[in-house]
């Protein structure tokens, strides 16, 4: 399949789009452009882990556990894997400096343009967490 140059730009601009829109602590924003290599390569990551998880029995079987699905599951272990506490002085240094947007970000970012995040949370307009059809990045 041949690489469409402008699709990787469209996402490329979407996901520094949606970044630089999150704001770290008090009125620093994250520096999308600045974090964009690693912001694609979460997305990346969480999108082939779910494809993997797809074929595992246990997402096959679908058998609740605390009341959660094997979906919902997988999302909840994907943001535990990212809980750290930072002092909000640090993290305002972190954000001018570091090439990774903050770990909470790391989470909010890449599952709000996962179809599948949806579907397991029942996620709609309103909701905190949605993103419209029209602004989510996909990057393959």
């Amino acid at each position: 399949m041949p690489v469409d140059e402008q699709e990787i730009t469209r996402s490329a601009q979407g996901i520094v789009r949606q970044y630089n829109q999150y704001v770290a602590v008090g009125t620093v924003h994250v520096n999308g452009k600045a974090t964009q290599g690693e912001n694609i390569a979460d997305l990346g990551g969480i999108n082939l882990a779910w494809d993997a998880f797809r074929k595992t029995d246990q997402y096959k079987r679908g058998t609740k556990i605390g009341g959660l699905t094997p979906a919902q599951r997988y999302f909840l272990g994907w943001a535990l894997g990212w809980m750290n506490q930072i002092r909000p002085e640090n993290l305002a240094v972190r954000v001018k400096t570091d090439v990774h947007a903050p770990s909470p970000l790391r989470v909010i970012g890449p599952v709000t343009n996962m179809v599948p995040f949806y579907e397991a949370f029942g996620v709609k307009p309103g909701d905190k967490m949605y993103r419209p059809d029209s602004v989510r990045v996909q990057i393959w």
